[in-house]
């Protein structure tokens, strides 16, 4: 599901100094601006590859179908790496249109050079690779000069006519230093705004414009993060202000959402009547289960029968970017996008006398989980919820090659968005555990006098770590598979002899992969000795930086169990002069072991564990997830020595 998007330009990230500090008055927000870099404060230069100057939002909300926003947005650019800060990318569509776009470039004193022409702006359909019908499109505008520094400044106005979106406001959106950034919000006086800040202490300047309401929110002098700081989640340490309607229209149809039940009836409403299936549909699910089936064994028949006849297709026509194609459609079709291919499964299992239901959620990289208390539009995805009598199957329906159950780590641990009959209701997606997402690979390796090595390698990939696989290579060609393992293995030189893969044409929960590969100078050879890191496949080597205060959580994408179990057939004529000692570490969130075991005069064991419990590290455990992966670096690094017998 792609609902409409506000163009959300990325540009900067970090703490926030409230706008109620006392400024210089070179930095009024009104009048002629002095955009030279030597009005810029001095503490926001210091490493700096750009300054967002102004980021200025005025979104004024003319009735519950019409709106229109006011975007001003000035960067000053230093260095050739943040060349793209002059780019400006625009979505709009049927909803939403671009009414003005003007543009120009500043040298390093403040003077114009030139305005933004008609040949610096592209348009372009957003049609993908997986989209059948989009009406979605984009304007993108480009402005480069070749003498750093200089500053591009960007003007536009959208005008929206039928939305669910309102804007969302972060004081900054990435890693740069912001001088200033603003958000105006205009509503008729009649009607409230309805708002959610992730600060309590930050509250909006209230006042009256025009016989019009106007919440204001400032934000200045705002420095440079590190990555290091804040990982990628510049989310968690920005000002945020999410704003959102009562009652809305899209396309004629009426909704209101100052409730998760009342969004919830809204989209119900959209899918009436869509789940109709044609007669040669009906007996399909008829001779496909039986009267002796279980519920569970109905469920999975039909879903197996819903990825055998159709294929994931966007489809973004109109009120489409939310309401499914019918039943009938996707049968006869063979395609449809996630609400469509939903609404096909939901159909086929009414037929079979199952209730499922529709469930709202916001899938991909979890930055910015579900506001509970403010019921809004946070969603861009559909998947299907089937009630069983002791647990809850879930359903991913844009895969054709997912197991019955498995929705990834993209959809698992987060709230979504239930569609009962009576409307809406938060639930929360399965949790998974480090054991149900395992990478167990057992290997053996012959090492001859040379350094050279053979090994024979049988890798088995469960949950999440095999939907990984599944996503990488599932539709690949052979050569693709091919360079895909030799790039997991991450060894220099890894030459692979052949290699099978199972567990792809049968949709099974399980991937495997038997490989065998030679790794030319896999150990080295000094003199009469041999050396060789026994951790032949998984070699931790970042070592997490140290910094003063972390503001973000570490996260991972989901828990996981690493095991490897590696036999090393030792060359005749050598044996052990040194082995790694045993290694065990324990940490609030993860633990790890390795040692290495010398089983008679001819071969060596080598076993590793690395097991992460959780999602994320708080960022006040920082030091601890640090201290921890410093030392799986350290004992990855750990040698066995062989010598040659006298």
């Amino acid at each position: 599901m792609k609902p409409v998007k506000l163009a959300l330009i990325i540009l900067s990230l970090s703490f926030f100094v409230f706008y109620s500090e006392m400024r210089p008055a070179s930095h009024s927000f009104g009048g002629d601006e002095d955009y030279s870099i030597f009005s810029i404060h001095p503490s926001l230069l210091k490493d700096a590859g750009a300054v967002v100057r102004l980021n200025s939002v005025r979104f004024e909300i003319k009735d519950q179908k019409r709106a229109l926003q006011k975007v001003k947005i000035v960067v000053t650019i230093f260095n050739k790496d943040q060349r793209d800060c002059g780019r400006l990318v625009l979505p709009y569509n049927k909803f939403c249109k671009v009414e003005e776009l003007e543009g120009r470039i500043i040298d390093a004193g403040g003077i114009e050079i030139r305005e933004l022409e008609s040949n610096d702006i592209k348009d372009y359909s957003t049609f993908y690779d997986f989209s059948l019908y989009d009406d979605n499109r984009i304007k993108l505008a480009e402005l480069y000069y070749d003498k750093y520094p200089y500053t591009i400044e960007f003007s536009y106005e959208l005008s929206y006519k039928g939305f669910l979106d309102w804007p969302t406001w972060l004081s900054q959106m990435s890693l740069d230093p912001v001088e200033r950034s603003s958000f105006e919000v205009v509503t008729p006086s009649k009607n409230p705004l309805r708002y959610w800040c992730n600060n309590d202490t930050l509250k909006p300047k209230v006042y009256l414009e025009d016989g019009k309401t106007v919440y204001k929110w400032s934000a200045v002098d705002l420095p440079k993060l590190s990555e290091d700081v804040i990982g990628e989640d510049v989310e968690d340490v920005a000002a945020i202000v999410r704003i959102a309607p009562d009652d809305f229209e899209l396309d004629e149809y009426k909704g209101n959402m100052s409730s998760w039940k009342d969004f919830g009836l809204w989209f119900k409403n959209l899918c009436k009547d869509k789940d109709q299936l044609p007669e040669s549909a009906k007996k399909d699910v008829h001779s496909i289960i039986s009267p002796s089936d279980n519920t569970l064994d109905k469920i999975c028949k039909l879903y197996n029968y819903m990825q055998s006849r159709t294929r994931y297709v966007s489809v973004q026509l109109g009120i489409g970017g939310w309401q499914p194609f019918d039943a009938n459609y996707v049968h006869e079709k063979g395609y449809g996008d996630c609400k469509a291919l939903s609404n096909y499964m939901i159909a086929l299992l009414k037929e079979a006398g199952i209730k499922a239901y529709y469930v709202l959620i916001n899938n991909g990289h979890h930055r910015m989980p579900i506001v509970k208390e403010f019921p809004s539009n946070q969603f861009n995805h559909v998947i299907v919820c089937v009630p069983l009598e002791k647990d809850t199957l879930w359903l991913e329906c844009t895969s054709q090659t997912a197991h019955p159950g498995q929705i990834g780590w993209s959809n698992e641990n987060r709230s979504a968005l239930l569609i009962t009959d009576q409307g809406g209701m938060l639930i929360e997606t399965p949790v998974s555990k480090a054991d149900d997402n395992t990478q167990v690979r057992h290997a053996k390796v012959e090492i001859n006098n040379g350094g050279h090595c053979s090994a024979n390698v049988e890798v088995k990939w469960n949950g999440d770590q095999q939907s990984y696989v599944r996503n990488s290579i599932d539709e690949a060609t052979p050569e693709e598979r091919e360079k895909w393992i030799t790039s997991s293995l991450n060894v220099p030189d890894a030459r692979i002899e052949n290699f099978r893969l199972e567990g792809i044409e049968n949709k099974s929960s399980e991937r495997s992969l038997s490989l065998k590969v030679n790794l030319p100078r896999y150990a080295s050879v000094s003199g009469s000795r041999i050396f060789f890191q026994p951790n032949l496949m998984e070699k931790r080597t970042h070592v997490p930086q140290d910094v003063p205060q972390r503001l973000s959580p570490v996260r991972f994408q989901y828990p996981y169990s690493d095991i490897d179990s590696i036999y090393y057939s030792i060359p005749q004529g050598y044996k052990i002069e040194a082995i790694p000692k045993e290694v065990t570490l324990s940490s609030s969130f993860a633990g790890f072991s390795s040692k290495a075991i010398s089983l008679d005069n001819s071969t060596i064991l080598f076993v590793r564990n690395l097991k992460v419990r959780n999602y994320s590290v708080p960022a006040n455990n920082y030091s601890e997830y640090r201290k921890f992966f410093s030392d799986v670096v350290k004992a990855d690094r750990a040698q066995i020595v062989l010598i040659k017998n006298n």
